[in-house]
């Protein structure tokens, strides 16, 4: 009984904070015949943003040519920045940047939305006697933060700003002169 009440009232907590699963993200039309373009077409950030946009219904082709948009993923960088240091130099700390940047264009190369630029960052401390264990660390993390920011252009890219910038440009009103 007290389970049944533990689980219960968790449910609700979550349910009340605004929790959900990740899942489908509703996208614009034209994104649903959509191709991607990444510089690392096997890393994890295009893994991940593969799996995200079948989650939502679009259909990747494989090429920009059966495209109806094309989401462009122009930078992918990762880099590593030294922060501090113990006072008995055992310990160092160091700040993890992802930054990605990406635009959409139509098949013809027009852009429908400017580049857009997204950044993860996370701090890694490091003991002196850990080395070996941190640089696999470091590549966890750098994979972690490049699936936190697929899913985050799945949410810029399914946000209301670009959903009708991508329906203005598809469906543009005729000029009518008063």
């Amino acid at each position: 009984m007290v389970r049944y009440l533990l689980l219960l009232a968790s449910c609700l907590l979550l349910t009340s904070c605004g929790f959900h699963l990740q899942g489908e993200a509703k996208l614009a039309p034209p994104l649903h015949r959509l191709y991607l373009q990444t510089p690392d077409p096997y890393g994890t950030l295009a893994r991940n943003l593969k799996q995200y946009l079948k989650m939502s219904k679009v259909k990747l082709v494989s090429s920009p040519t059966q495209a109806e948009t094309i989401l462009a993923v122009t930078r992918d960088e990762a880099a590593q920045e030294f922060i501090s240091v113990s006072a008995t130099t055992q310990t160092r700390q160091y700040r993890l940047k992802v930054t990605v940047m990406f635009e959409i264009t139509n098949s013809k190369g027009q852009v429908i939305v400017d580049p857009q630029t997204l950044v993860e960052e996370r701090v890694i401390t490091i003991q002196s006697n850990q080395i070996l264990g941190s640089s696999n660390e470091t590549a966890l993390l750098y994979q972690q933060m490049r699936r936190a920011l697929a899913y985050a252009i799945i949410n810029r890219i399914a946000s209301r700003e670009i959903t009708q910038a991508i329906d203005t440009y598809s469906n543009p009103k005729p000029y009518i002169a008063s």
